[in-house]
């Protein structure tokens, strides 16, 4: 299927500057404007170009947390660690309009999705798909798009990322040709979007009830690469499905469709999601060429467990490469099998390193991300490498099974292959504000949460942990809020991005811009970051957390002062009452936690063989 595609309105961010200061924040921050309407929550983030004038965004219409992607495993099949009230409202949210978590979660997704199957031609107002500022057409209105990456190729833009097919209206069954489809996308009105083709599309003598027949792939990374032999290439990352999970098609059908019980409002089947075995795959892209679909090749050979085509297991093998350094060494996750049954998948870290003529083999299990804790299969659910700098520099996250700290944290690592070594910068550590470390606290804490997102080749990393004030234990309560982190691997320092956007006029007065960021998605090498949170209008209603716009945020730092100096913003008239009036307590309400914080975490269930 050939698809034309639009990027007129990929946005170009300005160079103007939101401040006029004495003393500069670090960040000079701009608040982007983009247009989701259609959507409920977000504008999130997701890439960044390494001139800083391009980036790509996505909506949801259903609230998501911004990690979940039905095509890996690790970003959804965590156990659910919240009391019951908590784990009801993520999973179902509200019938009603009226309520905050009304269209909460995968629900809607997966109602929409089998009601279509069924005729219902309303369906479409239940998609969560994506509104992005980059326009992908091919891709229908009901269906859902995600760009993940943008990058510069010769100064011309392009973004990849992966949508669904349209749905067909040719008969009552409304099916469409595939789930999903990883796809690159040029810089002209004039461009095809290029499919990017798995490697298995199903047999079409199977009798699969919702019609999909279309294989699945998906697009992560976009990056230049030459090999040791000097070959060049421009290569997309990703996944590709290798065959169908189980040996049939059932789990697919659980996953898209109603189920074996007709009860399509069913969450837990999304544990049976992407429905496919899938494998870290990449495709070439040739500038020169007017191919509109491309076919790829295998980054590994395996999955984790020796295993080339899953036979004799129940278990779902997934497996992607979520990026490429230039030197096409890939990173990415893959499964390994905890239990033999659907949901008995864990998975871990991997590392694909080519040899010289850019052939890949057997991945590598980064086990230094599990080194160190001795009941690892039990306590370490999954294990994913999220980035590689070109100086073998990997960094990546772990998620437990079992409490710690009363939490079930995830706790970023960086791995230097060179060396052999690792380092777990927020093991048991948090993340200080200004006011914290200038009165000497110490940052001890045990189950202390983070997720690093993004690492540019300088080692700075940026992501999410813990907010400042979330200390207390989650098991049996709610999810801590988190706050948009920086930390720069060379020292080993860290802040939070928040305290580096306040100004200080001429007589010392701090002004705080009432902004509180809560995950920084992209950093490139120039260091300047996209991030994603709320903005307030009033210091009360900061401090309070209440009647916030949500904001996309582009920081630029400033090249001659380090995050240290930017004036401290607990010398703030808004910070200066912040103890008093946002302490958190038990009776906090667990709706307005809903709408401030979109997460999603659902309970897996456990069945041994």
């Amino acid at each position: 299927m050939k698809y034309t595609v639009n990027l007129s309105i990929i946005a170009l961010l300005s160079t103007g500057s939101a401040w006029a200061a004495t003393t500069a924040p670090y960040y000079e921050y701009e608040i982007l404007s983009v247009d989701t309407t259609g959507s409920n929550y977000g504008p999130y983030p997701s890439g960044l170009t390494e001139d800083g004038d391009t980036y790509s965004v996505y909506a949801t219409k259903s609230k998501l947390d911004q990690n979940t992607d039905s095509g890996l495993p690790y970003t959804f099949n965590q156990d659910c660690f919240y009391d019951d009230e908590v784990c009801a409202l993520l999973y179902e949210g509200s019938d009603s309009s009226t309520e905050l978590s009304y269209e909460n979660a995968y629900e809607a997704w997966r109602t929409a999705s089998a009601y279509i199957d069924q005729g219902i031609l309303d369906a479409e107002s239940y998609f969560f798909g994506a509104t992005n500022n980059v326009a992908v057409t091919g891709f229908g209105d009901d269906t859902d798009v995600s760009v993940t990456d943008v990058v510069n190729l010769d100064s011309v833009p392009f973004a990849v990322g992966y949508g669904s097919a349209p749905y067909s209206d040719s008969d009552s069954s409304r099916t469409r040709e595939f789930v999903r489809r990883g796809f690159i996308t040029g810089a002209s009105t004039s461009d095809a979007t290029i499919s990017l083709l798995p490697d298995f599309y199903g047999d079409s003598d199977d009798d699969v009830d919702s019609g999909y027949d279309g294989g699945y792939s998906s697009a992560y990374k976009m990056r230049e690469v030459t090999y040791e032999d000097g070959t060049s290439k421009t290569l997309v990352v990703g996944n590709s499905s290798m065959s169908w999970a189980d040996g049939d098609d059932e789990l697919f059908d659980r996953c898209y469709n109603e189920g074996d019980d007709g009860d399509e409002d069913d969450l837990g089947y999304l544990l049976y999601c992407p429905g496919f075995d899938t494998q870290a795959w990449a495709w070439e892209y040739d500038s020169a060429s007017s191919e509109t679909e491309l076919t790829g090749f295998a980054l590994a050979t395996e999955w984790l467990d020796d295993n080339e085509t899953n036979d004799g297991s129940n278990a779902t093998y997934s497996a992607a490469a979520l990026d490429i350094n230039s030197s096409g060494i890939a990173v990415g996750v893959s499964t390994y099998e905890y239990n033999n049954n659907n949901f008995g998948g864990h998975q871990r870290a991997i590392i694909m390193t080519p040899d010289d003529n850019g052939n890949y083999g057997a991945p590598t299990e980064l086990t230094a991300a599990t080194d160190d804790i001795s009941d690892q299969e039990d306590s370490i659910y999954n294990t994913w490498a999220k980035t590689i700098t070109d100086d073998n520099l990997v960094m990546g996250n772990r998620e437990y099974s079992t409490a710690k700290g009363r939490n079930f944290p995830n706790e970023m690592f960086i791995y230097d292959i060179d060396n052999d070594s690792i380092t777990f910068p927020f093991l048991d550590k948090k993340v200080l504000t200004t006011e914290q470390r200038l009165d000497g606290e110490s940052a001890s804490f045990s189950g202390a949460g983070s997720e690093g997102y993004d690492m540019n080749n300088n080692g700075l990393v940026v992501g999410k942990v813990d907010a400042y004030d979330e200390t207390d234990p989650v098991v049996g309560s709610i999810p801590r809020t988190q706050s948009a982190f920086l930390y720069d691997n060379t020292s080993g320092d860290s802040w939070y991005i928040d305290d580096l956007l306040c100004s200080e006029d001429a007589d010392g007065v701090v002004t705080h811009p009432l902004i509180r960021l809560q995950s920084a998605t992209a950093i490139n090498d120039d260091g300047v970051v996209i991030a994603e949170g709320y903005q307030y209008s009033t210091d009360e209603d900061y401090n309070l957390s209440v009647n916030a716009t949500s904001i996309l945020v582009k920081l630029t730092p400033d090249a001659s002062s380090t995050p240290d100096d930017s004036p401290n913003c607990w010398e703030s008239e808004t910070l200066s009452s912040e103890d008093e009036t946002s302490e958190r307590s038990g009776g906090a309400s667990v709706w307005l936690w809903l709408f401030a914080l979109p997460v999603l975490l659902l309970r897996r269930k456990k069945s041994n063989s």
